[in-house]
């Protein structure tokens, strides 16, 4: 028998590559299949948790109560320990928000307070040493917007009076006009602005604080307006010091030809609080200049 004429059945290359395709779609269809198993899975594994409901969010400082927010299902493996679980809706009823809190967001703890907010806070926190003084000035001559509640401030005053009175103070400066003698002393070396009065005596600390209460499109809507930019302008400070310090100023305010020179010192050791809040008066400018251009 002619073995050379028997055909070879050996598999050739083509059968192997059938195979190898075969096993490698059918690992992939058992990973995908057991993939999908645990999807499946993972998302019947929920946990309620509390969420926003009111149109436009929650303002800041704003009392929550139950037609605000809803129980909300999430997987559990998006779950934090700094969520509210929505069996912690009695505890969080009653209680206020420390920020504007949009609509749908999940609520997190450090996201309320049980105290409740208080305007013109800093007025507790005052020292029973220290007086409040309220002080009216130019702004434009005093800083401008650059000057903020927590700054520190000299003020020197100048004044009239008939004969330069005896002192032994370096510092103080004179000049002679008409037969009348101009004093210039330091009134206060260094004072802190707690606040800023608008126009019509409002909080301009307080001011950005109602605004920043207000959701994305209704503070943008504010800002844009040209009574909030006169809200924001100061006509007076209110000045924290000490019983001497206003003893000595209360020596000063009602003397001929007075006047106050106002300079901004280092904010090195200022506690500035307004930098925490938008100060956004060139920006709202410039939308309404853009808004009334033709």
């Amino acid at each position: 028998m002619d073995l050379s004429t028997v055909k070879s059945i050996s598999p050739n290359r083509n059968t192997w590559k059938k195979i190898l395709s075969v096993v490698f779609s059918l690992v992939v269809i058992a990973v995908s299949f057991n993939v999908i198993t645990n999807a499946n899975k993972d998302a019947k594994d929920t946990i309620d948790v509390l969420r926003v409901k009111q149109d436009g969010g929650i303002p800041a400082f704003t009392v929550l109560t139950e037609k605000q927010i809803e129980k909300y299902s999430i997987i559990k493996k998006e779950y934090t320990n700094d969520m509210l679980l929505a069996g912690d809706l009695p505890e969080v009823l009653g209680k206020f928000t420390k920020y504007y809190i949009r609509n749908n967001s999940v609520l997190y703890k450090d996201q309320l307070t049980s105290e409740k907010p208080l305007k013109n806070e800093w007025l507790y926190e005052l020292e029973e040493t220290h007086e409040v003084l309220t002080l009216p000035y130019n702004f434009l001559e005093a800083g401008g917007d650059i000057l903020m509640p927590g700054d520190r401030v000299r003020i020197r005053v100048s004044y009239e009076t008939d004969a330069p009175a005896a002192s032994g103070n370096p510092n103080d400066i004179y000049s002679v006009s008409r037969g009348k003698v101009t004093k210039t002393e330091v009134l206060f070396d260094s004072i802190v602005v707690k606040d800023m009065l608008n126009a019509n005596s409002h909080s301009i600390y307080e001011v950005y604080k109602e605004v920043l209460k207000l959701d994305e499109d209704k503070r943008q809507r504010v800002m844009k307006s040209e009574d909030f930019l006169k809200s924001i302008q100061p006509r007076a400070l209110l000045l924290e010091g000490t019983k001497q310090q206003i003893d000595n100023y209360a020596k000063y305010k009602g003397l001929e030809g007075r006047s106050l020179l106002i300079t901004i010192l280092s904010r090195s050791q200022s506690n500035v609080i307004m930098d925490q809040l938008p100060t956004l008066q060139n920006e709202v400018e410039s939308w309404i200049d853009k808004q009334s251009a033709p």
